[in-house]
């Protein structure tokens, strides 16, 4: 779809006296690009009628609405778009919505929304709903303004079967009405006040994912973007990203030996001949790109790693590792945890948190929304719902003059790409590093491995560590066994 041209109506509700949620909401709107025009929002202080509804400021919000929607009639309009001025839209907004094919038949489309009951994938970004609630962003198609204004205006008297609100009302609506959503929420409720409850609350994490009833929406994602693993076990692509051979093959081949089927390896090494006769010959991925320390080529190696494992529907975690890394847990336990918990993990920070050199480091970077970045190590373990979101788009070229791209590239694409990493992604380092000291160019080699690293592997909750080079003693603690 094209959001300007198929939702040249658009209203943001505000009261007169929320001066500052129309500042914070209009900067918003400017951030992501787009132009909303506000609509007055009826006080509640002046309402008198509840019609029905528990509380003034229930019915004053509909009232808005279905003045807001009376407006659009009177003007002919094919359809009008209502924020409300707590909403929070995603950083990427409006190249997200654009992806997304609105079929011809919608009344109501939910830019986000809390579903009550599970929806019907539909299309990339877009589910059927069968049950939902909220209305801080959403669309009414002009066949649906008589139906939407009847619902919100009928006099009911209150019991447990109706909350009365606006929103409520709505839901019976989405029996007959063809009603879409976003998936995931491109826009949701902000954590301030409410001017209904007085109370600081909202259904939503960070990202936008719903909080009431998550087991309603329990491996949607997966069944929207790669239902082939739906009901799979587990299995590990291991994307070997390398000079040459592993410098602990016999760690590998322990590890491995502990469930063979559920693990595929593929390689990107540096220099070929070294792989002879070594653990990975024969998994070197066709495509072969001369990377260099630090240069956006790592990413573009790395990307070349998950889309050849992504050829194999089997496989349903991806971990990126190179030659001086090492498993630190069994085999067996890493795939009960992916069985239990099946998100990515790797440790990552957001602009606010991120340091200084980070912030200066990617500035170079024309055309990603600030609010998209991630920061994060070069080391990520993504399941395939990501794995595909990461490849679909290339976005390397922007990152060309950006020294270490590999420490940002992936998860903010995801982010751009719509996935909530805030909320779907395990905010801890895959892979264990020691950093001699802050601002080091390059991690610690171990050689030996002291007391106080080996507790901090313990107590990392990392998957894999680094960096040990051949001859290491590493082995001898047998991390890598059960």
């Amino acid at each position: 779809m094209n959001f300007e041209r198929d939702f040249p109506l658009k209203y943001y509700l505000n009261l007169g006296r929320r001066e500052d949620r129309r500042t914070e909401i209009e900067w918003m709107f400017d951030e992501v690009g787009i132009t909303v025009e506000r609509f007055p929002a009826v006080d509640a202080r002046f309402v008198r009628n509840l019609r029905g509804y528990e509380e003034k400021g229930r019915y004053a919000l509909a009232l808005t609405i279905r003045l807001a929607i009376r407006r659009a009639k009177q003007k002919g309009a094919k359809s009008v778009l209502l924020f409300e001025d707590d909403a929070v839209l995603h950083p990427n907004f409006v190249e997200l919505v654009n992806q997304i094919e609105l079929p011809e038949d919608w009344g109501i489309f939910y830019f986000g929304c809390q579903h009550c009951e599970r929806p019907e994938p539909f299309s990339p970004g877009l589910v059927r709903v069968t049950r939902a609630l909220d209305a801080h962003a959403w669309a009414i198609h002009e066949s649906a303004y008589d139906e939407v204004m009847r619902a919100i205006d009928a006099i009911r008297h209150p019991s447990p079967d109706h909350p009365l609100a606006s929103d409520q009302f709505v839901v019976p609506l989405q029996e007959r009405i063809p009603t879409y959503a976003c998936f995931p929420n491109l826009a949701w409720q902000s954590h301030d006040p409410s001017d209904l409850t007085g109370t600081e609350y909202s259904f939503y994490d960070k990202g936008g994912t719903q909080i009431i009833s998550p087991h309603v929406l329990e491996g949607m994602m997966t069944e929207c973007n790669a239902p082939e693993v739906m009901q799979q076990p587990p299995k590990l692509g291991l994307l070997f990203l390398t000079r040459g051979d592993v410098n602990h093959p016999e760690i590998w081949r322990e590890w491995i030996a502990q469930a063979p089927d559920q693990v595929r390896m593929f390689t990107h090494a540096k220099r070929l001949e070294d792989l002879q006769g070594g653990l990975l010959e024969g998994t070197q991925i066709e495509a072969q790109i001369d990377t260099a320390w630090g240069e956006v080529s790592l990413v573009r190696a790395s990307l070349a790693l998950l889309r050849a494992a992504l050829e194999d529907e089997t496989i349903t975690h991806f971990a990126l590792v190179s030659e001086s890394c090492v498993p630190v847990q069994p085999l067996t336990r890493i795939l009960k945890n992916l069985t239990h918990d099946p998100r990515c993990q790797f440790g990552f920070r957001d602009v606010e948190k991120a340091s200084a050199k980070s912030k200066h480091r990617f500035r170079k970077t024309a055309n990603i929304p600030e609010g998209c970045w991630r920061f994060h190590q070069q080391w990520w373990l993504l399941n395939r719902v990501a794995a595909r979101l990461a490849t679909r788009i290339d976005k390397t070229g922007g990152f060309e003059e950006v020294f270490a791209s590999d420490e940002g590239y992936f998860g903010t694409v995801l982010v751009m790409a719509g996935y909530p990493v805030d909320d779907l992604v395990y905010n801890k380092d895959v892979t264990w590093t020691h950093w001699p000291e802050k601002g080091a160019g390059s991690p610690a080699a171990h050689e030996t491995l002291a007391g106080e690293q080996l507790v901090s592997i313990l107590r990392s909750g990392a998957i894999f560590a680094r960096k040990f080079p051949g001859g290491a003693d590493v082995g001898r603690y047998r991390l890598h066994l059960e």
